[in-house]
């Protein structure tokens, strides 16, 4: 065998192929938490653990993010509605993506204090109300 075609069988195999997403299962932990942040009323906000307790799966709040980061923007999700449990945006301040959160949320009437969010204020579910009240309520 030539050193040629040596080298060019090489290249074939260490080329990578790109493998499309796997699409979503109705059952699947991303659906879940993708419907979880569907239900966050206008004008609200939820944290990640909020968000993972919604969809069933408490104490996967960076799962969450994962999930929202890997999805499509061309989907109708309002994304910027999942802050973090401190009431701040998780994008680096001054970051596009943290203004265009922002504005996002100011535009819904949402008010930031030095930063902030007020989560009793604007938090959803309230942590007041019980999740159940939150889940099975008929509004």
């Amino acid at each position: 065998m030539s050193s040629k075609r040596k080298a060019s069988n090489s290249k074939k195999k260490s080329s990578k192929r790109r493998v499309p997403p796997t699409p979503l299962r109705a059952d699947s932990n991303a659906v879940r938490i993708l419907d979880a942040v569907k239900r966050i009323p206008r004008g609200r906000v939820s944290t990640y653990g909020s968000v993972a307790e919604l969809a069933g799966l408490p104490r996967r709040a960076r799962l969450v993010g994962t999930v929202l980061r890997q999805t499509p923007s061309s989907r109708e999700l309002p994304w910027y509605r999942v802050i973090n449990a401190s009431g701040r945006i998780s994008f680096p301040v001054g970051s596009d993506a943290y203004s265009r959160q922002r504005r996002k949320l100011e535009a819904e009437g949402v008010v930031f204090s030095g930063g902030r969010v007020d989560l009793t204020r604007y938090g959803w579910p309230s942590s007041v109300a019980s999740l159940d009240e939150y889940l099975w309520s008929p509004d």
